[in-house]
């Protein structure tokens, strides 16, 4: 029986050492024209723990090549690679010269021929492969072009002549792709895949996806995506700030986009929606008038985000604004740069110590105030935002700076409503470095203005989740997800893609697609996208190996103390994990089976998504107390995901 060999090329040193190290009964080729490696990247490679046999591979294309590639092939016999692969179209000096190392060292030898334009005639093909027998190959390896049927009947007649459990021979190309498999069937020792679908090393190579069984593909299909609640909670806000109508398209609701409507309609805003299409009526005139809030009130739901929002643009009202929420947020502390919002001339007080009810009395006056960013973003970008209607310049200098992309998210929404000063072209770099603090530097008396029409870009952090799905489960694809977003999730994309996850971005289709993929262990520092630890656990979990996951401290004041109770709830389903101050890790398996339990969401609609994700592992239902918070985030998303899983 033969062996899948996984080929890899562009792929880091890293990758390439967990691939040898992990796939047991398979071979693994290195392709050295194809990876940038040095000879201690090699080293490295075959010196760590291996179960898969190594084939060392270096093609050329000129004969100016030859010398470097043969160095590189030298390299890996002596670091003790299994297999090395020498083209016959190399000098008989150097043929000559790899044979005689590698039988020497114990490496067995490939001699290899491609025709990368087209197949020759049999007599030529046997007389290449009879001259690799000759010179003592172990395997004999004949590879052309096909461009019809002939041209495959030519090169699998090779099987008739030679011991197929030596020689490799098939076509390349489109119309080469069959050929592969026939070989293998034949008898052929190697059948060579790539991990990915966009990592083939040859024309036609098939991808690990592939070569799937069906009961391995659980979860199959397009997923349509929601609108970003971030992105539709700031545009929301604003569009009530302004004086005049703001057209948002795209819209669809779920309960943190139903609380920044009731905010807008408690700051005088007529709101209605027809369709995805939400048309926003301000009445505001802050400049004149400072904000006006019916009845001094503003219900923020479960939103922490428009807590943090409104608490600063509330010291622009002329009177003390009360702001209040519901069910989770009651238990999360929001006196996040409380002194520097004092400094700004405001004073903070709370119904029960730092929880809501929160009133916000005296008036924000412009100034220059510093602020850890260790305590998120929310508030910061609610500061610049209100900063902006003041009489005065002001700045805000923030230490050790996390989730910047939400700041940047907020300026650019604002961009549109007319405030510069943040992120405009024409100005300088609003971000300065200064002895550790980075500055934002806010303009004075600035008139926020209604938008005629402004899309809401699809929700990345729910993307993460469905692509992570596809990743781990079967074939995700999503579509008019902008992977040049300024949202913060939107780094899932280049995540899975340099962790070698089968993801690819068609331009002219507006899709993602993920499929199922190897998963290898990874480390990720979460500071600036806290969201994405939801959908991070759940891919650690299954890939072979520990994966660590770093900055978890901004995570204890979400809906749940959520690193904790990921920990918890997956313990019940079998997954081992520890947390070491900031970091967390992650023990996961390859192939793992879940354990059936009863699981609480603990009110968190992200680690009710993750555990309903994880339930296609398990060997028993997997049941969750409360499922209704998903809607808090991404309504529909239990009817999609019963729609996607495949019967």
């Amino acid at each position: 029986m033969g062996r899948i060999c996984f080929s890899l090329k562009r792929v880091s040193k890293e990758y390439a050492a967990f691939m040898v190290g992990t796939r047991s009964k398979s071979a693994v080729e290195l392709r050295l024209d194809e990876c940038d490696f040095s000879d201690d990247d090699i080293r490295f490679i075959l010196d760590g723990p291996r179960v898969a046999e190594v084939i060392a591979t270096c093609h050329v294309s000129l004969p100016s090549q030859v010398e470097e590639a043969a160095k590189k092939l030298t390299t890996a016999i002596l670091a003790g690679a299994d297999w090395v692969d020498i083209p016959m179209d190399f000098p008989e000096n150097s043929r000559n010269w790899l044979r005689n190392l590698a039988m020497n060292r114990g490496t067995r030898v490939i001699l290899s021929y491609h025709n990368n334009s087209g197949t020759d005639p049999l007599p030529r093909l046997v007389a290449t492969a009879e001259q690799a027998r000759r010179e003592g190959a172990d395997i004999i390896k004949i590879v052309t072009t096909a461009r019809s049927e002939e041209d495959i009947r030519t090169v699998l007649s090779l099987y008739d002549k030679f011991d197929p459990k030596r020689t490799v021979a098939f076509a390349m190309g489109e119309a080469g792709v069959d050929s592969r498999f026939l070989a293998f069937a034949k008898g052929a020792p190697l059948l060579f895949v790539s991990p990915t679908g966009g990592g083939a090393t040859a024309p036609g190579q098939p991808c690990y996806f592939d070569l799937l069984h069906e009961s391995a593909v659980r979860i199959q299909g397009e997923a349509p995506l929601p609108a970003s609640k971030s992105f539709a909670q700031r545009a929301i806000l604003l569009a009530a700030l302004a004086s005049g109508t703001t057209k948002l398209y795209g819209v669809t609701l779920c309960r943190d986009v139903e609380a920044a409507i009731g905010v807008a309609r408690s700051l005088f805003a007529e709101v209605s929606l027809e369709g995805t299409t939400l048309t926003v009526k301000g009445r505001q005139n802050i400049l004149r008038d400072g904000l006006k809030v019916r009845d001094n009130t503003l219900f923020v739901g479960e939103s922490g985000l428009l807590a943090r929002l409104c608490i600063p643009l509330a010291g622009l009202s002329r009177d003390d604004i009360v702001i209040t929420g519901e069910k989770t947020l009651l238990g999360r502390k929001l006196d996040d740069h409380r002194a520097a919002l004092r400094k700004l001339g405001l004073k903070l007080t709370f119904t029960d110590r730092n929880y809501l009810p929160v009133t916000v009395g005296g008036h924000l006056k412009p100034g220059a105030v510093a602020v850890s960013g260790d305590k998120g973003s929310q508030m910061i970008s609610g500061m610049l935002l209100a900063l902006s209607q003041c009489g005065g310049e002001s700045t805000v200098m923030i230490k050790d700076v996390t989730s910047e992309p939400y700041i940047k998210l907020t300026t650019y929404i604002a961009s549109f409503f007319g405030l510069s000063g943040y992120d405009c072209p024409e100005l300088a770099d609003p971000m300065e470095e200064q002895g550790g603090f980075r500055t934002w530097y806010i303009e004075p008396g600035q008139k926020i203005t209604p938008v005629l029409g402004l899309e809401v870009e699809r929700d990345w952090s729910a993307a993460a989740m469905l692509l992570v799905a596809g990743t781990l489960a079967g074939e995700i694809t999503i579509r008019n997800a902008d992977i040049m977003s300024r949202q913060s999730d939107a780094i899932i994309f280049n995540l899975l893609r340099q962790n070698n996850a089968d993801i690819v971005n068609d331009s002219e289709k507006h899709t993602v697609t993920a499929r199922k993929s190897i998963i290898c262990p990874f480390c990720y520092d979460i500071n600036d996208a806290p969201d994405l630890f939801a959908p991070l656990f759940l891919m650690a979990c299954f890939a072979g190996g520990e994966s660590l996951i770093s900055g978890i401290r901004r995570l204890r004041n979400k809906e749940s103390d959520r690193a904790a109770t990921f920990a918890r709830e997956f313990r019940k389903l079998g997954v081992r994990s520890s947390v070491s101050g900031d970091e967390m890790t992650i023990y996961g398996r390859e192939n793992r089976r879940l354990k059936g339990a009863e699981c609480s969401s603990h009110g968190d609609h992200r680690l009710a998504m993750a555990l309903t994700v994880a339930s296609l592992f398990a060997d028993g239902p997997v049941t969750i107390d409360d499922t209704a918070c998903i809607d808090k985030s991404f309504p529909g998303f239990l009817e999609l995901f019963e729609r996607l899983k495949k019967k």
